[in-house]
């Protein structure tokens, strides 16, 4: 028969603790549907359970970065029986091979969905003149 001595159990929870420290927190790719018209680029990015506050998008040269860490809600309605959501953070990256304008793009956030919403920039136009 196998029993832990208050001396080991204390070891496996020191040794459970460290490994809790070590252990990556889980990524996890979100959902996105990529929408385009002539105007603007539209995502629509899945983080159910992503406070707004943890969210980041951020856009340099032509990479769209968008991140949110979930932390599951402290549950205080009894004892956990199964629980599939952990704590971790949202990761997707693009890249948007159109000229934008990242200065004027909009995010809002609602019922679990990021819809992010990125103007194009328009083509830019050149007459050149046929010299004589």
């Amino acid at each position: 028969m196998n029993t832990l001595t208050k001396e080991n159990k204390e070891e496996v929870l020191k040794q459970s603790a460290e490994k809790d420290v070590k252990t990556p927190a889980r990524i996890y790719s979100p959902n996105v549907d990529v929408f385009e018209t002539e105007a603007e680029l539209l995502f629509r990015v899945e983080m159910p359970g992503v406070d707004q506050s943890s969210v980041e998008i951020s856009i340099e040269k032509d990479q769209l970065i968008l991140e949110g860490k979930f932390v599951p809600p402290a549950e205080s309605r009894g004892q956990v029986r199964l629980a599939e959501y952990r704590e971790g953070n949202y990761f997707r990256k693009f890249t948007i091979g159109k000229a934008i304008h990242s200065d004027k793009a909009t995010a809002k956030m609602k019922n679990g969905i990021l819809e992010l919403t990125i103007p194009k920039m328009e083509p830019k136009k050149t007459k050149i003149e046929i010299q004589k």
